[in-house]
């Protein structure tokens, strides 16, 4: 089953096939595979996909076995996806930085409240969260996607390259962990 999501509103004509598509812009556009099929509720917009499930935005690449979503539509939007069980992300920021996560489920959460976006995933088991300056374990892992920051929970482990510890004025080393709660912008 692919599905193509506006992010405002959903052709049912084309749902009835199993596909769904609509796009003003490639910013919004949103689409959801699933070779296993799933299901659609055409009233309330609520999806789930049996895996494997592939979800792509232009800059986010999503893998998972299962995903249940809830997409804006009519003048609702704020948007839920919950992605479980070996799930895989791949995400580019706003300065073209690749990040990498994995973890046992990812929350997406978007809330717009008085003009005002707020864009999370939360990361919960086995959450690890990495590019090319450092590596982020702990629970859970919450990546505001607006300020491109990550905050967690506890047991936190950072690891930082030994190239972003040069740019950060440590040493030449393997690599440096901490278990501090840092915040973390750019990752």
């Amino acid at each position: 089953m692919k599905c193509f999501v506006h992010l405002l509103m959903l052709i049912p004509g084309l749902a009835m096939v199993g596909r769904v598509a609509a796009a003003t812009n490639e910013l919004q556009k949103l689409i959801i595979e699933s070779p296993n099929g799933g299901h659609v509720d055409m009233v309330h917009y609520h999806t789930v996909y049996n895996g494997p499930v592939t979800v792509d935005t232009p800059r986010m690449h999503l893998t998972s076995d299962w995903l249940a979503a809830d997409p804006p539509h009519d003048q609702v939007a704020d948007s839920h996806v919950v992605a479980a069980t070996n799930v895989v992300i791949v995400l580019i920021d706003n300065k073209g930085q690749t990040n990498h996560a994995t973890s046992d489920q990812a929350v997406y959460n978007m809330h717009v409240e008085a003009g005002v976006t707020n864009e999370t995933i939360t990361l919960s088991g086995h959450a690890k969260m990495w590019n090319d300056k450092l590596t982020q374990k702990g629970e859970p892992l919450v990546y505001d996607m607006v300020k491109q920051e990550l905050v967690g929970g506890s047991n936190w482990e950072t690891t930082f390259n030994h190239d972003a510890l040069d740019s950060l004025g440590g040493t030449n080393s393997a690599g440096h962990k901490t278990n501090s709660v840092p915040r973390i912008p750019g990752l």
